[in-house]
């Protein structure tokens, strides 16, 4: 047993510290910096560039509205051309802001997963090589007289040992990083219902009778 591979040694050194902070603090760094893509999103797409005399780092301009005209049906209250045109034509435009049209980009982090598996394998198996050899020969003469004969006798034996180790060590190391987009936050989402209820469209020309 002395031999074998000390397995509670296998694991003494390993930097946990670094196994498992190392990847929340990277997922912790890219929050950031995906709150930081949303902000900058808001930033471009719903506001205009600020006035270039202006050197507040954080200055930004006007609101970035999208334009729509149409027309629209209304009654015609001209009573001169109502009986025989009770309809009539006006046209109007819509400004809405550019934020209450897009979706605006929301990506957080909602989990990580860090698995961590260290497989320590041992073994240890006896093959002792080593080989041991002996012969014998004897000659004898057996008989009398006229009637005699040899007799040769010849042996060996023969021994075969070997010694093997093996030991076998592996590790698997997996993270695993989720990122959903869970929409707009809850004050984002009030402001775009402001600037909405604020959006209504505005007359630019007097009715027409159709």
């Amino acid at each position: 047993m002395s031999d074998l591979v000390n397995i509670s040694s296998q694991f003494k050194g390993l930097p946990m510290g670094d196994l498992i902070g190392g990847p929340l603090t990277a997922a912790c760094d890219s929050q950031i910096k995906l709150a930081q893509a949303t902000a900058s999103f808001i930033r471009s797409v719903g506001f205009l560039p600020p006035d270039p005399a202006n050197t507040d780092p954080n200055a930004v301009g006007a609101t970035r509205t999208a334009l729509f005209r149409f027309k629209r049906p209304v009654d015609n209250l001209d009573p001169a051309t109502k009986a025989a045109q009770p309809f009539a034509e006006e046209e109007v435009e819509l400004e809405v802001p550019l934020l209450a049209i897009v979706k605006v980009p929301n990506l957080s982090i909602q989990k990580v997963d860090i698995n961590f598996e260290m497989e320590v394998k041992s073994s240890f198996s006896t093959k002792e090589s080593s080989d041991y050899a002996a012969s014998m020969q004897a000659e004898m003469k057996v008989g009398w007289g006229i009637f005699s004969a040899k007799v040769n006798i010849q042996g060996s034996v023969a021994a075969h040992k070997e010694t093997a180790r093996a030991s076998d060590n592996s590790a698997k190391y997996t993270v695993s990083v989720l990122a959903e987009d869970r929409g707009m936050p809850e004050g984002l989402a009030r402001v775009m219902d402001i600037l909405q209820t604020a959006s209504a469209p505005r007359k630019v020309g007097a009715p027409v009778p159709v």
